[in-house]
């Protein structure tokens, strides 16, 4: 990308998202250890789940795992350029911030998460190689994504700004 707003916006974009993925994954999570290493065993649970609420469970719990990821498939796309490289990629990083949480007792290990943050990798992926073949240009498909992560990003970022400040 040549200089101006869309470096600008693409990198800052891509800055907040990571700083966003390290909170979720590793520093918003309790102090306790478990691990799952059943395929669909803690969805299936969330599923099963009779209480009312059960769609809310299972809305956080899977959809949040898969979108969680979607933005890393795009970026590894947009850097790396090979959709299997990337999607090796997300599942180390996927199996990395399991084995972290477990080492350090701040969170669940599943399996699920893996299977669940690869998809998400898998669907950013197939995002990006869509976008390209309608467009025809990685250098408008990265705008375009810059455009898309700012339109998201900057309204994700002052409503964690605004929750940040209530909650301190």
């Amino acid at each position: 990308m040549k200089k101006g707003i869309y470096p600008f916006l693409f990198w800052a974009m891509l800055i907040f998202y990571l700083f966003l993925l390290i909170d979720l994954l590793f520093l918003s999570r309790g102090e306790y250890r478990s691990i799952n290493l059943i395929p669909f065993e803690t969805i299936r649970s969330y599923i099963r789940v009779d209480d009312g609420i059960r769609t809310k469970s299972v809305d956080v719990n899977v959809w949040g795992n898969v979108l969680m990821f979607v933005p890393a498939g795009i970026y590894l796309m947009i850097f790396k350029e090979r959709a299997i490289k990337s999607f090796i990629v997300i599942c180390g990083l996927s199996l990395g911030a399991e084995i972290i949480q477990y080492i350090f007792a701040i969170g669940a290990s599943d399996i699920d998460d893996l299977i669940l943050n690869s998809l998400g990798g898998l669907i950013g992926i197939l995002i990006y190689l869509l976008l390209e073949r309608i467009l025809k240009n990685g250098h408008r498909v990265r705008k375009l994504i810059t455009v898309a992560s700012a339109l998201v990003g900057v309204p994700v970022l002052f409503i964690s700004i605004l929750v940040s400040i209530a909650n301190w």
